[in-house]
C-alpha cells in the first residue's frame, strides 16, 4: 500500500509510547478524567450537541492495504445509538481495470448481527475477507447459529464503541486516567476503558485543541482468502497477520505457481476446507490506531474528515469522510437483511 498515513501520524504513533511520570490519588485521577472529558465534550460542540446526537451518517473513499493489493473503494457508516451501526464498503481491486468488486455489509441491530459479503465480476471465485472470531465452543467446533449470532453481535458492538469514542469521547463506558503521553507535536491526555473483549481501548486527546487525536486497540489481524487471480498462490489465507502475510507465502508480491494470472479458481469443497482451517487458527492479535484529523463542524458538532487507521504502526487504510449527516432520517428496513 501506498505511504496514505501522514508522516506526522506514524511519528506520533511511534512516540505516544513516551509517558508523563506523573502520579495522582484515586480521587485526583477521577477529577481529571471528569475534566479532560469536559473540555474534549466542549471543543466537538458542547454537551447538549454529544448528547443529541442520536444518529448519524458517514460517507467517503477509502483505500486499504489486503493480502498484498490495495483495495480502494467507498465506505459508507450508519449509526443509531445506542446499540445499531451498519458498515458498507463497496471496494474495487486496485490497479486492476475491469477487476472484481466486493460490496461488503455489516449489521449490529440491538441483539442481532450480521454479515454479507458480494464479490462481482473477475478471478473466478475472488477474495474472501475472513473475519476469524476464533475456535468455536468445544475447542474448535463449528459455533451454532445461535453463538454466531453473539460472536457478531459482540464483534459489532466494540465496533460501535470504538468509532463513538473516536467521534463523541463517548466508549458508553467509564474512562479511567492512563497518563500523559509526548509527541514532537505536543502532549495528549490518555483515557482507557474496557472493551467487552476484556482489551483496552484507548483515547488520545490533545490537551492544546481538547479533540480526539487518535482511539487505539488491538484485534486480531485480518485474515484473506485468495481464489486464483493474478498475483496468487493456491488460495491460502493471504494479508497481514494469516499465514500468508508480509514476510510468508501469500504475502505482498507473492506469486502461485500458475504464474502472474495465478492458478484457476479452487473447488467449493476445497474453499469450505480452507475456510474451515482458517477458523480453527486464531490470527495473533496486531495494535490497531485510529488517527483522526482534518475537524470540520457539521450542525454544530466538530467531526474528523481524515481517519487514518495503522496496524502495527504501518499504514493499513485511509478514510476521507466527504458527506456526514447528523440525526438524519433512518428507515427501520435499514437493519434488515435483504
Amino acid at each position: 500500500m501506498r505511504s496514505v498515513i501522514s508522516v506526522a501520524a506514524i511519528v506520533m504513533m511511534a512516540s505516544l509510547v513516551r509517558f508523563e511520570s506523573i502520579s495522582y490519588s484515586p480521587l485526583a485521577a477521577q477529577d481529571r478524567v471528569a475534566d479532560v472529558v469536559a473540555a474534549a465534550r466542549k471543543a466537538l460542540g458542547g454537551a447538549d450537541k454529544i448528547t443529541g446526537l442520536k444518529g448519524l451518517t458517514a460517507e467517503g473513499p477509502f483505500r486499504r492495504a489486503m493480502g498484498g493489493r490495495d483495495m480502494e473503494g467507498t465506505l459508507t457508516v450508519t449509526l443509531a445509538r445506542p446499540d445499531k451501526m451498519k458498515r458498507v464498503e463497496e471496494m474495487q481491486m486496485g490497479g486492476m481495470v475491469g477487476g472484481p468488486t466486493i460490496e461488503r455489509t455489516s449489521v449490529l441491530a440491538g441483539t442481532t448481527a450480521w454479515d454479507d459479503t458480494q464479490n462481482r465480476g473477475g478471478m473466478g471465485g475472488g477474495m474472501r475477507i475472513m473475519i476469524n472470531e476464533g475456535p468455536g465452543p468445544g475447542g474448535g467446533a463449528a459455533p451454532t447459529p445461535e453463538q454466531l449470532n453473539e460472536i457478531r453481535v459482540r464483534r459489532m458492538r466494540v465496533q460501535l464503541q470504538r468509532l463513538s469514542a473516536a467521534l463523541l469521547a463517548d466508549a458508553g463506558t467509564p474512562w479511567v486516567d492512563a497518563g500523559v503521553a509526548e509527541s514532537p507535536e505536543g502532549k495528549a491526555d490518555i483515557l482507557e476503558t474496557k472493551e467487552e473483549t476484556g482489551r483496552t481501548l484507548r483515547l488520545f486527546i490533545d490537551q492544546e485543541t481538547h479533540l480526539p487525536l487518535m482511539v487505539q486497540y488491538q484485534d486480531p489481524k485480518p485474515m484473506i482468502m485468495m481464489n486464483g487471480g493474478p498475483g496468487r498462490g493456491p488460495g491460502g489465507p493471504g494479508g497481514p497477520g494469516g499465514p500468508g502475510g508480509p514476510g510468508g507465502p501469500g504475502g505482498p508480491g507473492a506469486r502461485g505457481p500458475g504464474g502472474p494470472d495465478g492458478p484457476p479458481p479452487m473447488a467449493p469443497d476445497e474453499v469450505q476446507k480452507r475456510i474451515a482451517e482458517m477458523q480453527r487458527n486464531p490470527p495473533p492479535l496486531g495494535t490497531f490506531a485510529m488517527h483522526l484529523s482534518d475537524y470540520k463542524k457539521i450542525d454544530g458538532i466538530m467531526l474528523p474528515h481524515k481517519i487514518e487507521t495503522s496496524l502495527d504502526g504501518e499504514p493499513n487504510e485511509e478514510w476521507t469522510v466527504e458527506k456526514y449527516k447528523v440525526n438524519p432520517t433512518i428507515k427501520a428496513d435499514t437493519w434488515e437483511k435483504k
